[in-house]
C-alpha cells in the first residue's frame, strides 16, 4: 500500500517510465522484426555487422544463422548477447547437434556484486568468436569431468584468444573498419 507522498510520487513516476519503455520496446521490435529481447537484439546486430543470414524463426534449434561473407561463408553460427561479460557461455550439450561457431557479444565485465536495482543497458563492449568444436575439445581436455551446456564456464585465456572486438586477436575473423564503426554505435559512451 502506498503510504507517503514520496512513495506515491515514485509509483507514479514508475508508471510513466514504464509507458516510455513500452513505447521504446515497440519501436525496437518493429525495427528488428522480432521481439524486443536482449537475445533478439544481439542476433539482429550480429546479422547487420557480420553478414549473417538469420534463420526465419527465432527458435531454430542448434544455430541462429549462417555466415554469408568471407572465409566463413556457409558456416552455422549461434549468436549470444549478454548485457554483462561473466565468462559463462550457454552451449549445446555434448551429443546435441551444435553450430560451427559461437559469436558472443557482451556488455561490460560483471562486477563481483552488482548493485541492487542496477540497470543492464544494451551495450556492446566486446565480441568473441569461438570455433564450437575446438572450444568443446579444449574444455574437455582441461577438465574431462566438467559438464558442457548451459552456463558453461569458459577460462579467461580462451575468451582472450577468441576476441575479435575491440582488440582483434582471433585468427578466425578480422573485424573491418566499417564493422568497428557499426559496433561502436552500441558502446556505453554512445548509448548512455
Amino acid at each position: 500500500m502506498i503510504g507517503t507522498n514520496r512513495e506515491r510520487d515514485r509509483f507514479v513516476e514508475l508508471a510513466h517510465t514504464v509507458r516510455i519503455k513500452n513505447g521504446a520496446d515497440a519501436r525496437v521490435a518493429r525495427l528488428m522484426s522480432r521481439q524486443a529481447l536482449p537475445g533478439h537484439f544481439g542476433e539482429f546486430v550480429a546479422a547487420m555487422v557480420f553478414g549473417i543470414r538469420l534463420c526465419r524463426t527465432a527458435n531454430q534449434k542448434a544455430f541462429d544463422g549462417v555466415f554469408r561473407d568471407d572465409a566463413l561463408d556457409g558456416k552455422t553460427i549461434n549468436i549470444k548477447y549478454k548485457t554483462t561479460h561473466d565468462r559463462r557461455l550457454n552451449m549445446k550439450k555434448e551429443g546435441d547437434a551444435g553450430p560451427d561457431f559461437y559469436l558472443v557479444m557482451t556488455g561490460p565485465k560483471r562486477k563481483a556484486k552488482p548493485p541492487l536495482g542496477g540497470a543492464r543497458p544494451w551495450v556492446i563492449e566486446s565480441v568473441f568468436l569461438f570455433n564450437a568444436a575446438a572450444l568443446v575439445g579444449e574444455l574437455r581436455r582441461r577438465n574431462p569431468k566438467k559438464k558442457i551446456g548451459v552456463a558453461a564456464g569458459v577460462p579467461v585465456d580462451l575468451w582472450a584468444k577468441a576476441m575479435i572486438y575491440p582488440d582483434g586477436v582471433s585468427p578466425l575473423l578480422s573485424v573491418t573498419d566499417d564493422q568497428r564503426e557499426r559496433l561502436a554505435l552500441f558502446a556505453a559512451s554512445a548509448v548512455g
